[in-house]
């Protein structure tokens, strides 16, 4: 009797032990199931197309996952995909609802200390989005005093280039959209974010990129874009690095931004 009882207390209190620290690469192989996410609002990660089409880089790379996980596992997997967004992204990491996020995230050492990033999949900077009109007049090297510019709160231009320019008059926008529709409309000067995101928004509304400018030429910062995973998952960090260092990401890459013929090269101006 004594016996039962201590079997029963074992397999009632160890097994969600053992679930609990079951992997992803285990938990992938045993439901045959990957959880992902990445953006629907940041062209070319991850956008809807004028074809009402989930598409994107990160998406791109988010399928080579997939497929290289059946090639690793030895069976077919499903891609449950979700969207992330700035506020979600890391609490739906910390909480196990995805197993992984692509998207432009920047890594940082204070992200870090909540979850974990692959190696960097792309590189990028800060500048400022100004109208190519005004860009004789907009003195990136001065201290761009009451200067109107948006900014969206929460991110790495938040907290690092309002701090280069303190008496610039900064506002608020919830998204680089928004950004762009007051610069359009004279409400602010620039939209200060990542050059590429700030491009691709740009694209995605149907502006002509040969009427605004990015500056300064060199980005005021450097921003390394990693997969977020989960914290304390090695071997999953291990295959995910893998796959992003691959020959078969490169070819990715290319087809995205290949100055000639990839799908979303670099068109606007580059101010000094």
């Amino acid at each position: 009797m004594y016996q039962k009882t201590l079997l029963a207390f074992l397999i009632l209190f160890l097994f969600p032990l053992q679930v609990f620290a079951e992997t992803i690469l285990e938990k992938v192989k045993r439901t045959g199931e990957l959880n992902a996410a990445t953006r629907q609002d940041a062209i070319p990660f991850g956008y809807i197309d004028n074809n009402n089409q989930w598409t994107g880089y990160s998406l791109d790379l988010i399928l080579l996952i997939r497929q290289q996980l059946e090639k690793e596992l030895n069976r077919p997997v499903k891609l449950k995909l979700t969207e992330s967004t700035v506020d979600n992204r890391f609490d739906n990491i910390q909480s196990k609802k995805v197993d992984l996020i692509c998207d432009p995230t920047t890594m940082t050492q204070e992200r870090l200390e909540k979850i974990d990033f692959s190696v960097p999949y792309f590189m990028t900077g800060s500048q400022f989005l100004i109208k190519l009109q005004e860009a004789p007049k907009f003195d990136v090297n001065g201290t761009l005093e009451n200067v109107p510019i948006a900014y969206i709160p929460n991110t790495t231009t938040d907290q690092i280039i309002r701090q280069i320019y303190p008496f610039a008059k900064w506002k608020i926008v919830k998204s680089r959209s928004e950004g762009v529709e007051k610069l359009k409309t004279g409400e602010v000067a620039a939209v200060a974010s990542d050059g590429i995101l700030l491009i691709g928004e740009l694209v995605r509304n149907g502006n002509d990129p040969k009427e605004f400018a990015l500056t300064p030429r060199q980005p005021m910062t450097t921003e390394l874009y990693g997969c977020i995973l989960p914290k304390n998952d090695p071997k999953w960090k291990q295959f995910i690095n893998q796959v992003i260092t691959s020959p078969n990401h490169q070819e990715i890459q290319k087809k995205w931004f290949n100055v000639e013929q990839g799908s979303f090269p670099y068109t606007v101006r580059v101010e000094p």
